[in-house]
């Protein structure tokens, strides 16, 4: 399965919840591979590096990098142009639509976010979303 990941599924991971580590394992078993946008990347760094623990962001990173079913993708003029719309039409804030119009753009079969913002994409049914709590 195609599954685009926000930020806090590592975020979640790394507090030991339960379907995040299970997500994980399914990836690291070869079930799936993953979308995230870089701009995922700095919230997760901004996580990390506020809780002075810049490590666990470095290895994630290496990870992204380094794993042959991680796709990390970088803002792309079509991802920010596509991204505009739906930040005005669904009232997400910037980074949020941004991460959202990667998903789409990827064609992921789902999302899996801690996000409540995203909870607006449901209505018009544009991805299906797991909602990790």
């Amino acid at each position: 399965m195609l599954l685009g990941l926000d930020t806090g599924i590592f975020i979640s991971h790394h507090n030991q919840t339960p379907r995040a580590l299970a997500i994980w394992n399914e990836y690291a078993a070869g079930e799936h591979v993953l979308v995230i946008s870089t701009l995922s990347l700095n919230e997760l760094f901004t996580y990390f590096i506020k809780r002075s623990l810049i490590g666990i962001a470095e290895e994630w990173l290496y990870q992204m990098r380094t794993a042959t079913n991680i796709r990390l993708v970088n803002v792309s003029p079509e991802i920010a142009a596509q991204a505009a719309r739906y930040r005005l039409g669904l009232q997400l804030p910037t980074v949020d639509a941004i991460i959202l119009t990667t998903f789409l753009l990827h064609r992921c079969d789902l999302m899996i976010t801690t996000d409540s913002h995203f909870q607006v994409i449901q209505q018009p049914n544009l991805i299906p979303v797991e909602y990790l709590t």
